[in-house]
């Protein structure tokens, strides 16, 4: 219990209230706290107690303010719950040793699927829990299904026990809490008829249960010692296709919405073309990658018109992409680019080396690969990477920077945000 404060925004009510770097703050009103999430829910009244504990005495202030000011404290990370599962697809079993250590922690807490979107299964998820989700309004939630039918699901999750989801989302449901879905397709274990049946089950919670993505499972070159699964090859991409496009079909005039969404990577290696803006209503899911090539290509086309016609000097560029965007990139924007007098783009898929040709996508790339690849280049031009690759701290999964890429390869390196980077 208990919250420290790691930093007081100057000049905000806090400040004003005298508290302070280190404090600790243990309750609002009477309500103890266990996280951020119960400041904020238990500060959102216009007047209210604090409690804090500041070189082991405790004090209590009165705070009155406007409802729409905020409070002004920023506090440290509060623990997470660590997940106990052993899901037979975890991308995070599947890292190199030698990577940084949050990268391989796998978290199982709700709280972290409310604040960032993160997946999570419920299936440690007690009454208590489910009650606070409900009471504290904690929605939207995303939550790893993979299967419904128990035994699927315990073989999916490397559980031993039933856990009792559909009772948790029926929970949830009525009480009207948002809920996103995921199912990681494993061929051979949670396809076919099995995905059909999770399916129509999981339809009767629309619209709480508002979208379910399902997302092919990643296999790197690093599984020594975890079970054998067999990947989604662009035959199996084409099946699940028609079998979601008949479902949704069967959906779309009752639900009046698509709820069945497949990520790109099972159009981009199957070679079908990518569904259109409309088919992706709200992209719910896209941090899930499920709309982001749609998303790129609205993108450019919103700045189609802003293309200049020619550009004052000379500049050559050179585009980082993974290898399984690149053919629609080459097709649907790289033609804009070099008609652009002055301007020559030049793409360039890098290998995934790191964890495996079978990995294809840019956000996946390491810095170490993208040296490797580049050393074999033409050393003239501008080298753009896309921001995906890079995490908060602006670093790649190898722990490299843009400035080690530019240091080890003696060129300019810039980040790709904007498609107006390009040519401004």
């Amino acid at each position: 219990m208990g919250l420290k404060v790691k930093r007081v925004e100057k000049g905000s009510l806090a400040d004003r209230m005298g508290i302070q770097e280190g404090d600790e703050i243990i309750k609002i009103d009477e309500q103890p706290l266990r996280d951020v999430i119960d400041f904020q829910y238990y500060s959102a009244e216009e007047v209210f107690d604090i409690t804090f504990v500041r070189h082991e005495q405790t004090r209590t202030i009165n705070i009155e303010r406007n409802s729409a000011e905020p409070v002004g404290l920023v506090f440290e990370p509060f623990p997470f719950h660590y997940c106990g599962n052993h899901c037979v697809f975890c991308f995070t079993d599947q890292n190199p040793t030698g990577m940084r250590k949050p990268l391989y922690f796998k978290d199982e807490d709700y709280r972290l699927s409310f604040i960032y979107g993160n997946y999570v299964t419920l299936t440690t998820v007690a009454d208590e829990d489910l009650a606070r989700i409900i009471e504290q309004r904690l929605s939207p939630l995303y939550i790893s299904i993979h299967a419904t039918q128990p035994d699927v699901r315990k073989r999916l999750l490397g559980i031993e026990h039933d856990d009792h989801l559909l009772d948790k989302i029926k929970r949830l449901a009525k009480a009207r809490i948002e809920m996103h879905g995921q199912i990681v397709l494993c061929p051979g274990i949670n396809d076919g008829a099995v995905l059909e049946e999770t399916l129509k089950v999981l339809s009767q919670f629309f619209p709480a249960l508002h979208t379910i993505a399902i997302v092919p499972l990643g296999l790197t070159k690093h599984r020594k010692n975890l079970p054998h699964l067999d990947p989604v090859t662009p035959q199996i991409a084409r099946k699940v296709i028609e079998q979601i496009q008949t479902l949704r079909r069967k959906w779309r005039e009752p639900m009046r919405s698509s709820f069945v969404f497949l990520a790109d990577e099972f159009y981009l290696m199957s070679g079908e073309f990518i569904p259109s803006t409309e088919e992706y209503g709200e992209f719910w899911q896209i941090e899930n990658g499920v709309g982001m090539v749609r998303a790129l290509l609205d993108d450019f086309e919103s700045v189609r018109p802003t293309i200049p016609g020619k550009i004052k000097m000379p500049r050559k560029v050179i585009w980082i992409t993974g290898e399984m965007i690149a053919p629609v990139i080459e097709a649907h924007i790289l033609p804009a680019l070099n008609a652009i007098e002055n301007l020559t783009v030049a793409l360039h898929p890098v290998v995934n080396n790191f964890y495996g040709r079978s990995v294809r996508v840019t956000g996946l790339l390491t810095g170490g690969d993208i040296i490797q690849s580049l050393k074999e280049v033409d050393g003239s031009g501008i080298v753009f990477i896309p921001a995906v690759c890079l995490n908060e701290d602006g670093v790649f999964l190898d722990n490299l920077s843009l400035a080690d890429i530019q240091t080890q390869l003696g060129r300019e390196v810039r980040l790709l945000i904007n498609f107006e980077d390009f040519w401004s």
